[in-house]
């Protein structure tokens, strides 16, 4: 479903580091190319200290071959923890769903799994709600492998599913830390969020989060120096949620009726590309919407006009390089909705449509002015 004023969006097109294997729950299921790198880590850890692990498991005299068969076990429990990992990330997506939350896409990389929501929610019950259940399913996992450890009798399972619960406890427990933004930081803010405003709580989550990571940074210099990328994982994931809660926070009481240029240039369908770059040097914008009649049928940019070749611009036409999706929005949105698209879609103009008649265009430059002006009369409280 469309919201008010929006039109269909247009993507950007960018290196692509993750690929789709799927769908589930309506949602699409990647896997990013550090995954390779992290299994085969695994995989050597395991295959190299199957008897360390083996001890550490209560697991006696293991019959299991260091080498092929070990390095092998070590490729099962590194799919076994990244298939863990996903039903944790999917306890939190569907809880989020069922919410009325959508969750963009679940990828698994590096440091684990992550559930893009479109939203946060800021009622703090509900974050409460959608941040421990992810911690809940791990204790669930491991719990059943560690039953199922103890009833097995082959050694390989033996190994597999002991290890596994032990991974998931350590996992569980691992996302409780108060480390905004791992599930204990977001339990944290919300309830920060009971007593103080949402901008508050984040920021004082974000706080405590980048001093966690500080101190798993030193700790890993000591231990293990993935722990030193976790950490500059987590200070730098705490600083960008932070910013984000923010800027959204001063955009949302800006609308953009308030902020758009009301006289807008267009540009017919028919215009050579040439005609187009005189406009662009003549009123010193680089992108116009492109009218046929009344309606608005794309948008024409400077960087679209760079893909046409110079001795093609006398003959080339606006409507053969133009934008077609795009994204209008209405003069009462807020400027935080736009935002938000604009840094998802990588977008830098919006038209702004009112009974379906172009009114006004909204460029990046103007939402960020519009930030700025917010964060100084910030500084004077609620008087402006």
């Amino acid at each position: 479903m469309k919201e008010r004023g929006q039109e269909s969006c247009k993507g950007v097109n960018k290196m692509k580091t993750s690929i789709k294997i799927g769908k589930i729950y309506g949602i699409p299921i990647k896997l990013h190319f550090t995954l390779i790198f992290i299994v085969a880590l695994i995989a050597w850890s395991v295959g190299s200290n199957v008897y360390l692990i083996a001890e550490m498991l209560g697991i006696s005299d293991p019959d299991i071959t260091i080498g092929l068969e070990s390095y092998m076990l070590g490729v099962v429990i590194a799919v076994g923890l990244f298939l863990s990992v996903f039903v944790h990330e999917m306890a939190h997506s569907i809880v989020s769903i069922k919410s009325g939350f959508p969750v963009e896409e679940i990828s698994l990389w590096l440091f684990g799994g992550v559930s893009k929501m479109d939203e946060i929610p800021s009622d703090p019950n509900l974050e409460i709600k959608i941040s421990a259940v992810g911690p809940l399913s791990s204790l669930a996992i491991a719990f059943i492998a560690f039953v199922g450890g103890t009833l097995m009798v082959n050694d390989l399972l033996v190994f597999t599913l002991l290890y596994l619960s032990f991974i998931n406890f350590f996992l569980a427990g691992f996302n409780l830390i108060p480390a905004f933004p791992m599930d204990g930081g977001r339990i944290l803010r919300a309830l920060l969020a009971k007593r103080y405003n949402y901008v508050k709580a984040t920021k004082t989550a974000a706080t405590i989060g980048k001093i966690f990571a500080v101190l798993f940074g030193i700790l890993g210099l000591f231990i293990n120096i993935f722990l030193v990328l976790i950490a500059f994982f987590i200070y730098m994931a705490a600083s960008q949620e932070s910013q984000s809660v923010m800027v959204d926070h001063m955009l949302s009481r800006v609308s953009i009726g308030s902020i758009m240029s009301r006289e807008v240039k267009t540009v017919d369908p028919e215009t050579t590309i040439e005609e187009f770059l005189r406009m662009v040097t003549t009123h010193q914008h680089t992108g116009f919407p492109v009218v046929r009649g009344e309606r608005i049928v794309g948008i024409i940019t400077l960087n679209d006009a760079r893909e046409v070749p110079e001795n093609m611009i006398h003959t080339k036409e606006v409507k053969e390089v133009m934008e077609t999706d795009i994204v209008c929005l209405s003069p009462d949105d807020d400027a935080s909705k736009a935002w938000k698209i604009m840094t998802k879609k990588q977008f830098g103009r919006f038209p702004i449509l009112e009974n379906d008649s172009l009114v006004g265009i909204v460029t990046r430059s103007d939402i960020m002015q519009a930030f700025q002006i917010q964060t100084e009369m910030n500084k004077y409280g609620d008087n402006f």
